[in-house]
């Protein structure tokens, strides 16, 4: 009697898997796992740290947490300030824009903590003082522009203030509001907050010089009216603030 052939089927699993088998697989299904998880850690790190052309300004919340916060960068005064687009001049800085419309020096100096402290800068731009030229005199102005970068220097010594010149006013143009500010007022206050930076040693920025005319007023090419500046005068201010940066 012949032997018949039987021709056995190949199967991918066998029905009956072995204990190695089993091992087998599940250290396979282990591997997969940690793989997968490894590509999503590394995307997450990925957008946590990368800068997509719009940086996340963190805030502070201890003392702690002072020295542990990338850089942030504090632009700090009033609607000239506050009108300043800064991610389209420093979309690859970590800015902030604190600037506050119809702010003086006392409103900055009543909330230190929301206005700068809270950021840990580590530069601030001081532009401040245009608001306070109708009713203060030219020594309450230095005053407290300075009590300002003496606050922010006591409480964080490690940050650069860096103070900008009061921009010059242009009162022929038509409703504007800054007609009763008046430019001669403005280059004497500049020349004593230059003076008194020198001597402290904080960093004055000459904006001014760059903004007037030949009559000592804002360039008309440079505002709408009179006293706030257009893209073109943000244009000029950023070209001299990079070199700080």
């Amino acid at each position: 009697m012949k032997n018949k052939k039987i021709n056995y089927r190949k199967t991918l699993f066998p029905k009956n898997p072995s204990y190695s088998n089993i091992m087998y697989y599940n250290s396979l299904t282990k591997l997969l796992l940690v793989i997968i998880f490894i590509i999503l850690g590394f995307i997450m790190f990925h957008f946590i740290t990368v800068n997509h052309n719009k940086v996340k300004v963190k805030t502070i919340k201890t003392y702690k947490d002072r020295y542990i916060i990338p850089e942030n960068i504090v632009f700090l005064g009033d609607s000239i300030t506050k009108l300043y687009d800064l991610d389209k001049y420093y979309p690859d800085n970590n800015v902030v824009n604190s600037g506050v419309s119809g702010d003086v020096s006392e409103d900055i100096l009543s909330d230190m903590y929301n206005r700068v402290y809270r950021y840990n800068p580590s530069k601030i731009f001081l532009l401040i003082g245009t608001n306070q030229l109708v009713n203060d005199s030219e020594e309450e102005i230095i005053e407290q522009i300075f009590k300002i970068i003496d606050e922010i220097h006591n409480n964080n010594p490690i940050a650069s203030v860096y103070l900008e010149s009061i921009y010059p006013v242009n009162n022929n143009i038509e409703k504007s509001p800054a007609k009763n500010r008046d430019n001669d007022k403005i280059i004497e206050i500049n020349n004593k907050l230059k003076e008194n930076c020198k001597k402290y040693k904080y960093e004055y920025v000459d904006i001014y010089t760059k903004l007037k005319d030949s009559d000592k007023n804002l360039k008309e090419e440079y505002t709408e009216d009179g006293l706030h500046l257009n893209d073109k005068g943000y244009e000029v201010v950023t070209e001299i603030i990079k070199k700080y940066l």
